[in-house]
């Protein structure tokens, strides 16, 4: 391992004691920065519990304590899926309409949609989707947006049967045929790539930790280290790696001697924050970024990997020359300058629901079978405190009453509901998330103004979010796929595309990778206003015509498809030229024009029957004929 000192371009290599003394520093800073966002999370931990459902309300064991409520509404995780499918529909449901590419020259913008073509190929098959969807999960709950882009080769074995022709057609399965032969087989087992191209990681942010000093100003340059967990033979076979014997001998030992101490019981966070084992695997630090020695020489733009919190087995120039992080947060703590959920606003006032609805429940409880009065001492002493419970009998003293008779006791079961409501509705603004996002209806006394100006204006504060993704983690995602494209792949190669059932074949070569384009993103609301609009105009023109109003309806339809975004209209159109009979008669009362058009006539008629049309005369004739008659 070794680097070059800048000033002098002099090669230094590291000894085993800058090794070890390197990889505690990476260790420590880690820890460092990871305890310095410990309240992001907590935050993130409440959550978690709320919505996967990991507190549970136990019953009280007692006899007159165990009829109590325990039901949990779930109501985080219902706006956690509302808000998730929201997005969803909104930014990564289509590739293909996800962003857009524009050239910043004339020549650019020429190639332009080829690269567009290529960049939705490249996400259709490392299915962006499904990505996007675990990066969303964790930004709800984390608050952060955090994608790793990095290069990605997948093979896959297939089996065939040997025959005389594959060896012929394919020459290069050659030795796989023949070792297949030589051991009786009837069938060869070979291997192709089925994916060597950029590829987009999730990255969780509990494990991710970053120098929050150099956010704002060096984003791409500060100091990043991200925290996986990796099978000790993954790492000593990795080619990239230098893992000595004793090192390798080690990370076996560290699996083999806690392979029964039952740490794979839980992956909270909270529990490995000190742990550099997990069950079968050990932790694995990646450093990206500026890196600083302890003799306070800065290495620009390194990548160190630190394996069991002490072993460096990886110091090298960034492979990939860019930053491979993308990141953005929904909001941002002003003292952490880590990310806040926006579901963490309404955690509170759910939790307080829930408390609500339990006591409502257990109302109905005691109004279905309540407790009772009855005369102290007629069932017997009882020193102990009374506790209520369904069909309770309460003694009380005679003399305090004028009649002496079991008397059951009254509750308001509605005392509460109007509550409910209200914190229903809390809850919504407060997050800008409403029910009615997921299909839900609308209360029958709401007008319809009403519910036009709550949806837009939640739309509105929602957009916000959906910018947030789009700006920090589609487009960054995006240009980080084109840039290692465009470094690491040359000459031509195609991409088949198959648009409106057209299939075609799209040479991309190095002038299409390496031109400079513009990436931007569509905006959905403004998109549906205008679809809204033209909709608007089609019912107002609709009408028109009932009046009998005469309107060109071939140029609205253009109009009309061309906003709603068809390409080329018009081939939906048949539009056929017909001449009035006097036209017709006037023509073929001309000398010159009468012969020309009774010859198109037969013409029309021939191939009408499915005669073969005679070729003697050019095609230009009648044409000629056609100019010297008008």
């Amino acid at each position: 391992m070794e680097y070059i000192v800048e000033k002098t371009q002099k090669v230094k290599k590291l000894s085993d004691e800058d090794k070890l003394t390197l990889a505690k520093k990476i260790s420590e800073e880690f820890k460092t920065y990871d305890n310095a966002r410990a309240s992001q999370l907590e935050k993130a931990q409440r959550l978690i519990n709320e919505i996967y459902f990991k507190k549970v309300i136990k019953p009280d064991a007692s006899s007159t304590k165990s009829w109590k409520c325990t039901l949990k509404m779930g109501k985080a995780f219902m706006f956690h899926q509302i808000l998730k499918a929201f997005i969803w529909k909104n930014i990564y449901a289509n590739m293909n309409s996800m962003f857009d590419v524009s050239g910043e020259n004339l020549e650019s913008d020429n190639n332009s949609n080829k690269q567009k073509t290529m960049l939705v190929d490249i996400c259709e098959k490392m299915e962006y989707g499904k990505t996007c969807d675990k990066i969303i999960d964790k930004s709800l709950i984390y608050g952060e947006l955090i994608s790793f882009c990095t290069w990605r080769k997948l093979s896959e074995e297939y089996r065939r049967p040997i025959s005389f022709f594959n060896g012929i057609k394919e020459p290069s399965k050659l030795l796989q045929i023949a070792s297949a032969v030589a051991k009786g087989d009837k069938f060869y087992i070979d291997e192709r790539v089925t994916y060597d191209n950029p590829y987009i990681y999730c990255v969780d942010p509990a494990n991710f930790v970053f120098d929050t000093t150099q956010l704002d100003m060096n984003w791409e340059t500060c100091p990043k280290i991200n925290r996986t967990w990796r099978t000790p033979e993954d790492i000593i076979n990795n080619r990239y790696f230098e893992v000595p014997k004793e090192v390798a001998n080690d990370l076996r030992e560290m699996i083999k001697t806690g392979s029964d101490d039952g740490k794979l019981s839980t992956q909270n966070p909270t529990s490995l924050k000190q742990e550099t084992r997990n069950g079968t695997t050990v932790e694995m630090l990646e450093h990206w970024g500026d890196l600083m020695l302890t003799d306070g020489t800065v290495l620009k733009n390194w990548y160190a990997v630190v394996v069991a919190g002490k072993y460096l087995v990886r110091f090298e120039k960034n492979p990939f020359i860019i930053n491979p992080f993308s990141y953005g947060t929904y909001f941002q703590d002003p003292d952490t300058k880590r990310g806040i959920s926006p579901l963490y606003s309404i955690l509170d006032i759910a939790e307080t629901q829930e408390d609500i609805l339990r006591r409502t429940m257990n109302l109905q409880s005691l109004t279905e079978n309540p407790p009772v009065l009855a005369p102290k001492g007629f069932f017997g002493d009882d020193a102990d405190d009374i506790d209520l419970y369904p069909g309770k009998i309460i003694e009380y003293d005679p003399q305090l009453y004028t009649e002496s008779k079991v008397t059951p006791l009254d509750f308001a079961v509605n005392v509460f509901s109007q509550d409910l409501e209200y914190i229903d509705d809390l809850m919504s603004e407060i997050s800008g998330v409403f029910p009615n996002m997921a299909g839900g209806s609308e209360n029958d006394r709401t007008t319809a103004t009403e519910i036009s100006t709550k949806v837009e204006g939640q739309l509105t504060r929602l957009k916000m979010l959906l910018d947030v993704i789009n700006q920090n983690l589609i487009l960054s995602d995006v240009k980080k796929i084109a840039k290692l494209k465009a470094n690491f792949t040359f000459g031509d190669e195609t991409v088949f595309v198959n648009n409106e059932n057209k299939p075609e074949n799209v040479t991309i070569n190095d002038e299409v990778r390496q031109a400079d384009y513009r990436y931007t993103y569509a905006d959905r609301s403004a998109t549906n206003e205008r679809f809204n609009y033209v909709d608007m105009v089609a019912q107002a023109v609709q009408m028109f015509i009932k009046t009998g109003l005469q309107i060109n309806i071939e140029e609205f339809f253009t109009w009309f498809m061309e906003q709603k975004g068809v390409e080329n209209p018009e081939r939906f159109l048949n539009i056929q030229q017909i001449l009035s009979p006097e036209v017709q008669q006037a023509l073929l009362n001309n000398p010159t024009l009468a012969p020309v058009i009774q010859e198109m006539q037969k013409r029309v008629e021939m191939a009408k029957q499915g005669h073969k049309l005679p070729d003697n005369e050019p095609v230009e004739q009648p044409i000629n004929a056609l100019k010297e008659g008008a």
